[in-house]
């Protein structure tokens, strides 16, 4: 393994970790239940992501070849309530800070996601091309699950599927 591409996991590997540290604390910080627990599950994919770092690492040492790894669609939405039962959830209102965590986040994703998709454009090694491509596509997957939250609470009275106020006396 050459030093540029220890250098990019190690990159990699540092930005996973502060992505966690933010998740944590915008998790701590926001009050609506359902947000709490999409950015505990954020936090949760970048330890899975630290992990496969480390696990390519090691593959890598030991002559072993990548193993590509199969990230569920629906794994965000897990904790998401289902419509029918979204009129029972007790729905606090999302404030200001709420909006401006969701922009942050979708920030890192961003970034994330083109780091990735550069990496795997630069190295002529085809499995650590496939590793960052991978990344890339969760990242895409978190940054989507974001936009969709922000354009959601910005719109039409929804928090993370929830609705927030209902105009039916």
């Amino acid at each position: 393994m050459t030093n540029e591409i220890l250098k990019a996991l190690k990159t990699a590997y540092e930005a996973e970790k502060e992505g966690l540290r933010t998740y944590l604390k915008f998790a701590k910080q926001t009050k609506v239940a359902a947000g709490k627990n999409m950015f505990i599950q954020l936090a949760l994919d970048e330890i899975d992501h630290m992990e496969l770092i480390e696990k390519f690492i090691e593959q890598t040492f030991e002559g072993k070849p990548y193993e590509r790894v199969k990230v569920p669609k629906g794994r965000l939405s897990k904790f998401m309530p289902e419509t029918s039962d979204a009129s029972l959830q007790k729905v606090d209102k999302a404030d200001l800070g709420d909006e401006e965590a969701l922009k942050i986040a979708l920030e890192h994703e961003k970034k994330a996601y083109e780091f990735y998709k550069e990496k795997a454009a630069k190295t002529p090694n085809s499995e650590l091309k496939a590793f960052f491509e991978n990344l890339a596509e969760v990242e895409q997957k978190h940054y989507d699950i974001i936009q969709a939250e922000l354009d959601t609470i910005r719109n039409d009275g929804f928090w993370f599927d929830t609705i927030e106020f209902s105009v039916e006396l």
